[in-house]
């Protein structure tokens, strides 16, 4: 029979393993087909994540840190500070003027000032009153009691490092207008970028504020003097001097506040010789204050003046130095020749939009001008790098005699800055005017006494403290860097129940004459 016959089983148990191996072979090529849509699901998903999902999350993340960034910035202000100090009366007598003469025919002042010219650059900006008007002509320069100073001098100061020259002073029309525009012509045109405050060579100048902007801060002056010595610049030319009216300044004092950050006035006022501010500077500096104005820097009276905070119950708030007395000069007093540098703060913070000015770290530095005629040596010094080796050595040990020491000099910083100034709420002075002698004049035409004002001696003596400073018994409680810090300054309220008792007998004529003692040689 047949093979498939006798083995019918055969074809069908070899054909088994085919199909078998076809099974497996198919369910390994699925296999790999799932394997492989999954890998590439896989590739195709990282792929959308890294190309679409990736890019947008980051984007999502940066923009939310950004967000979280600008919102951290917002919640902190954004801060910027200048420093400013302020220096006194730059005040040339006879032998100053010599001193700069050399045998060449220049004129130079530079050496001068190089005892402090490290404290003046340290500062983002340098004040100075210069007390005289200038004069291109050696011939026409003077002193004492008409001053016309050589224009040298004002290249030396500028060389120092000052920014700002103030000049509404009662000196400043010693010589009528002409040596004024001769001033205005100097500093225009050798230093056109120098804010010259006081005065002015057009009306429209006159109304225009002076302003510097340091690191984004934009700082605004105003600067006047209670009068003159010679009556103004003349008719039709009231506008060149800045002389103290109530509505002329409150005018000036807004619109320096509408285009500035912080206000800077310098006021020309007070009676000479005299540490106490007296009623006219106190009325004056409460209506600055209310105003609105950040800082006074006063002069005028040749020696020293208390300085601190002021404020009211309203929100006023304002940082005043009564007087800084001289810077360089000559003068024969230990008083006279002992003087400050106003030291401060500008910081402006600015957050959601607000800005908001503070001033800080006020303070007064003691300085001392040191001279030795016969040995052609003039230089304000820093207290602080002052010696009794170079007190011995001034000149006007010749006048006073042992008197003039460090010790003293200390000593009498100290007691001046320590005097608590009683804030005024009058309004009596604020219209007056003064008269060719000096005297207080009303609307009316009629002589105002001061029976308000009280003297550094009669405050003293009512502290029970002696006026005279001789002694240096406590000058060694003075800061070691000679500064005085205003914490113990008194100043920082208004209040109402303030006694207006004074001793009538007081006399405050405000004589602005130079004492008889000074010598044109000096």
């Amino acid at each position: 029979p047949p093979r498939s016959t006798l083995f019918p089983y055969t074809t069908l148990f070899r054909s088994i393993p085919l199909n078998l191996r076809e099974q497996m072979n198919s369910r390994i090529g699925l296999t790999c087909s799932i394997i492989l849509l999954v890998l590439l699901v896989i590739a195709f998903r990282q792929l959308d994540y890294n190309l679409i999902e990736k890019p947008k999350i980051e984007a999502q993340k940066a923009a939310e840190e950004k967000k979280a960034a600008a919102k951290k910035a917002a919640e902190k202000p954004e801060i910027s500070t200048a420093s400013v100090i302020a220096v006194g009366d730059n005040l040339y007598h006879g032998s100053l003027i010599e001193s700069g003469e050399n045998d060449s025919g220049t004129w130079n002042y530079d050496k001068i000032y190089e005892k402090v010219t490290d404290e003046i650059q340290a500062a983002d900006v340098a004040m100075v009153d210069q007390e005289t008007v200038f004069t291109t002509e050696h011939d026409a320069v003077s002193s004492y009691p008409s001053f016309a100073t050589p224009t040298e001098v004002g290249d030396a100061l500028i060389k120092a490092g000052f920014d700002v020259i103030e000049s509404a002073t009662n000196h400043i029309d010693d010589y009528g207008s002409d040596f004024m525009e001769e001033t205005f012509n100097f500093w225009s045109t050798n230093y056109p970028d120098i804010p010259v405050l006081g005065i002015h060579p057009t009306e429209e100048d006159a109304n225009n504020v002076k302003t510097l902007e340091v690191n984004g801060i934009k700082i605004s002056f105003l600067d006047y003097t209670y009068g003159t010595n010679n009556g103004g610049a003349g008719e039709g030319k009231e506008y060149m001097i800045d002389l103290f009216d109530k509505a002329k300044v409150s005018s000036m004092i807004q619109k320096a506040k509408a285009s500035s950050d912080v206000l800077i006035f310098v006021a020309h006022w007070g009676k000479e010789e005299e540490a106490m501010p007296t009623e006219y500077e106190k009325e004056w500096a409460t209506f600055l204050m209310q105003q609105g104005v950040d800082v006074v820097i006063g002069g005028h009276p040749h020696i020293l003046q208390p300085y601190g905070r002021m404020s009211d119950d309203q929100g006023h708030n304002m940082l005043i130095f009564y007087s800084l007395g001289n810077f360089v000069s000559t003068q024969q007093t230990l008083t006279g020749l002992l003087e400050g540098m106003a030291s401060f703060t500008i910081q402006k913070s600015v957050k959601n939009g607000v800005t908001t000015i503070d001033i800080l770290d006020p303070t007064v530095k003691p300085m001392v001008m040191h001279y030795n005629k016969d040995e052609g040596v003039f230089n304000p010094y820093m207290l602080e790098d002052y010696t009794e080796e170079l007190a011995s050595q001034h000149g006007v040990k010749e006048i006073i005699g042992d008197e003039f020491t460090l010790a003293n000099l200390q000593a009498k910083f100290k007691e001046i800055m320590s005097m608590n100034v009683e804030p005024s709420t009058r309004t009596d002075l604020l219209d007056v005017s003064f008269d060719y002698e000096l005297n207080m004049i009303d609307s009316n035409g009629n002589v105002v006494e001061d029976t308000w004002s009280v003297s550094a001696e009669d405050y003293l003596a009512g502290q029970g403290n002696s006026s005279g400073s001789d002694s240096s018994d406590d000058s060694s409680d003075s800061s070691d860097d000679g500064s005085y810090d205003d914490s113990s300054y008194d100043d920082s309220s208004y209040d109402d129940s303030y006694d207006d008792s004074y001793d009538d007998s007081y006399d405050d004529s405000y004589d602005d004459s130079y004492d008889d003692s000074y010598d044109e040689d000096y």
